[in-house]
């Protein structure tokens, strides 16, 4: 008898497509061309998938910094480390996903590792099925992300 683990299943699909809505979103927010980096991509599901963070996140304009934002909401910081630390496989395997469905092409410049959204479109009514909540939270973190460097949100995140 052969096992699967629907959860995991589950989780990695999510995974995939929430961080292929990000790059695209991301994109679409830029002048420049920049595609986010990994380091940016492992910071997503502590935000998305943490309840009380999409909360705080989902309904706010995208000219409120996300210094205020969690300012005002100091919780989203809470444990965020361990947050990132216990997604980063699910985030990783979502990419690996992503990458090898062909939704988002990986490349290495300047020893980063960034991602850029290909020209395959979405599967058949899977970005409408993705959880509203999840979505709106996402949008606003590729806003917000753009307009920041990568250690200035880490710093902010995590007091370094």
């Amino acid at each position: 008898m052969f096992y699967m683990d629907e959860n995991l299943i589950n989780n990695n699909s999510l995974s995939c497509f929430l961080l292929v809505l990000f790059v695209e979103e991301y994109e679409a927010v830029s002048v420049d061309n920049s595609h986010p980096d990994l380091m940016q991509l492992l910071i997503i599901l502590p935000f998305v998938w943490h309840k009380f963070s999409r909360d705080a996140i989902k309904a706010k304009k995208y000219s409120t910094p996300l210094d205020a934002v969690i300012l005002e909401n100091q919780l989203i910081k809470s444990n965020f480390k361990e947050r990132i630390i216990d997604y980063t496989g699910a985030t990783l395997q979502g990419l690996n996903l992503s990458v090898s469905s062909g939704l988002l092409i990986k490349f290495d410049e300047n020893n980063k590792i960034w991602f850029k959204r290909s020209a395959i479109k979405w599967p058949p009514n899977v970005k409408k099925r993705l959880p509203a909540d999840m979505s709106k939270t996402i949008t606003r973190l590729a806003n917000w992300f753009y307009h920041m460097d990568t250690s200035s949100i880490y710093c902010l995140l995590l007091g370094k």
